[in-house]
């Protein structure tokens, strides 16, 4: 690969040589290379919050200015784009409001100057916009009560949809005591020392 020195010579009858023509072609047989950043929007998910405005990114070694042909879908909506190569890097941010929750599929393309295609790139996020529901049983230890002999040891229980592992943050009391739960299986639980509050109503 590189330059290509073409030269062209001649002459007519009477021996009269032509001023010789040159030409350089380039050369350029390697494929470019692109890829798409990992992980995308921090953890490869798509919340409520995020969907307006998904940052999907990458790189390339494709020149400057070369066009990357970028589509991204849900299977029944797709977003065509074409950020460009800049400095061995491409960006583009997308509205994916407009798409059902689950797989996200992107795919994205670049060819370099003399035409040679990289391999595609691909890349599946995975949108979830729908929020988790969360219960606290009732009632918590019985009857709602907490006597002198229960307060070291409270018991606080519920349900949730949330993914397995995902943490439940609690707060209890106006002084407050902050304490967690995991998620496991559609419930969680956490037992808590809350002997330093006051006699009353706890929230």
């Amino acid at each position: 690969d590189g330059n290509i020195d073409i030269t062209a010579d001649v002459s007519d009858l009477a021996g009269n040589p032509a001023t010789q023509a040159t030409k350089t072609l380039i050369m350029e047989t390697v494929a470019p290379t692109i890829a798409i950043d990992d992980p995308l929007m921090i953890d490869n998910k798509v919340n409520d919050v995020e969907q307006a405005a998904v940052v999907i990114s990458g790189t390339s070694n494709a020149e400057d200015n070369r066009v990357v042909t970028l589509t991204i879908t849900d299977g029944l909506t797709p977003i065509n784009a074409a950020p460009t190569v800049t400095g061995g890097v491409w960006t583009y941010t997308a509205n994916i409001s407009g798409m059902v929750d689950g797989n996200i599929d992107i795919t994205a393309d670049v060819s370099d100057l003399a035409g040679n295609p990289a391999t595609q790139a691909t890349k599946t996020l995975i949108m979830e916009t729908v929020a988790p529901t969360i219960a606290i049983d009732d009632p918590i230890m019985t009857d709602n009560i907490v006597n002198d002999a229960e307060k070291t040891a409270v018991v606080i229980s519920g349900t949730s949809n949330a993914e397995d592992g995902q943490v439940v943050a609690l707060t209890i009391g106006s002084a407050p005591i902050n304490a967690s739960a995991t998620v496991a299986g559609g419930v969680w639980t956490a037992t808590v020392d809350i002997s330093a509050l006051a006699d009353g109503n706890i929230d």
